[in-house]
């Protein structure tokens, strides 16, 4: 593998988790995929780059909401800004787990969406709204994660093979 190779796949994946939190942001405003992107970089990383993308994506979130779409500034708003940091960090904890039992991908997707889910209902119970959490509201956001994920489970699968489809390639030059 050459130094190219290397690099490839580690830069390119944490850039493509941030340019799925920025479109993401932007288009979809509260339905950001963090469970998905949690797993992504839960399965796909070590566990220090995975931390600090899943850690660097919820910021880029939070900045284009409170830079750009005029999240208020104030105490309570910080808060849930906060909750979805620990709640990321639990559905990444919640996917790295499975993963180190040898569980497979959807497995550790449907245990981060349980953690991320769970994490903020709890943060909702005595701060936020709980209706926020009906079945309808969670199914929704569910199949939202799930999409992103099934993505960007397709973008790590090809960027992976690249290097390895860069070597035939020579070979056959």
């Amino acid at each position: 593998m050459t130094g190219i190779d290397k690099t490839l796949g580690t830069a390119a994946l944490p850039a493509i988790l941030a340019a799925t939190t920025l479109s993401g942001s932007i288009v979809l405003a509260c339905m950001m995929p963090f469970a998905a992107i949690a797993t992504i970089a839960a399965l796909a990383m070590p566990a220090r780059r995975a931390l600090a993308s899943v850690a660097l994506c919820w910021l880029g979130n939070q900045v284009l909401g409170f830079g750009i779409m005029g999240y208020p500034w104030d105490a309570p708003t910080f808060a849930a800004g906060l909750s979805l940091l620990v709640s990321s960090l639990i559905a990444f904890a919640a996917a790295r787990a499975v993963k180190a039992r040898g569980g497979n991908p959807v497995l550790a997707l449907l245990a981060a969406f349980a953690g991320f889910e769970l994490s903020l209902f709890a943060y909702a119970l005595p701060f936020g709204d709980p209706a926020l959490f009906a079945p309808d509201i969670v199914a929704q956001i569910a199949l939202n994660d799930g999409l992103w994920f099934a993505g960007l489970w397709l973008g790590w699968q090809m960027l992976s093979r690249l290097p390895a489809l860069a070597r035939q390639i020579r070979r056959q030059v």
